[in-house]
């Protein structure tokens, strides 16, 4: 285990907040590759954050006070609609392992196939459990008092991880997406006052969502544009480089689970040599 990093998914990445700039001694010695109790492929970090310029990878953020009155009235409609059919409150996890589950399982099931999760209940509620260093959000129906959606989110000094959130489908049309959000920038008004941030991640590249652009439109997120980096494990470097020359192949292979995966990995490649 190396200070500042972890292991994820065969890759290894920063754990510091996004515009914090990472320890890369152990990238420069090669000591990033040992150790971790799994084989990783890469690593992968950013620099130069909010640069002020448009770049080929950016994080998602909001860094200033919502304010609902600046929004056009059709969006200010949406965000109304959601509060007046749902209560977004704080909860504890643990009491609602199983709804979160069930959410997640309805949320999932209009993913497309070639990156849906296959989650089992039994270990999901498990994991759930250990929620608890995180703030837990729930949308309950004003209607019937059912839980339908959820978010957590976590603190790190000025930045705040937006780290999971999932509604119900069906009750996306009475605007529960919007009241969740709304929700937790309102509690966190004072924090982005005082110069904090809130944070939805980077770029998506393998999920085909629109949720980043609707963030911006409904409750003024900005895109924070930085420079991507990546190197790949010694082992390995010949084979991306080989998959490399193959992307087009590939590209028409994406509905393939693995192939998919791969072609992110091509397309994170040909963002990082943008920077070049």
């Amino acid at each position: 285990m190396i200070d500042n990093w972890k292991y994820y998914n065969h890759a290894v990445v920063p754990i510091t907040a996004p515009h914090e700039n990472p320890d890369l001694k152990p990238i420069e010695d090669n000591s990033i590759w040992k150790n971790w109790g799994g084989i990783p492929l890469l690593a992968r970090w950013t620099s130069d954050w909010d640069c002020g310029y448009e770049t080929e990878w950016w994080y998602c953020i909001k860094d200033t006070p919502f304010d609902i009155s600046t929004l056009k009235s059709k969006r200010r409609y949406e965000i109304n609609k959601g509060n007046k059919n749902f209560e977004v409150r704080e909860i504890n996890p643990e009491q609602y392992g199983d709804n979160i589950f069930n959410i997640a399982v309805e949320a999932y099931k209009t993913y497309p196939s070639s990156y849906r999760p296959n989650i089992k209940h039994d270990s999901y509620v498990e994991e759930v459990k250990k929620w608890n260093d995180y703030k837990n959000y729930g949308a309950f129906s004003k209607e019937d008092g059912h839980m339908y959606g959820w978010t957590r989110i976590r603190r790190s000094g000025q930045y705040i991880d937006f780290t999971g959130m999932k509604a119900d489908p069906s009750k996306e049309h009475l605007g529960i997406n919007a009241a969740i959000v709304y929700k937790f920038l309102i509690d966190h008004e004072e924090f982005l006052r005082d110069g904090g941030y809130i944070c939805d991640g980077a770029r998506s590249i393998q999920h085909e969502t629109a949720f980043q652009d609707y963030l911006e439109k409904y409750f003024g997120f900005r895109k924070a544009y930085c420079r991507l980096h990546i190197v790949y494990n010694p082992s390995y470097r010949w084979l991306f480089s080989l998959a490399y020359c193959f992307r087009g192949i590939l590209g028409r292979m994406n509905r393939f689970k693995q192939i998919k995966r791969i072609n992110s990995l091509l397309t994170m490649e040909k963002i990082r040599r943008s920077f070049e």
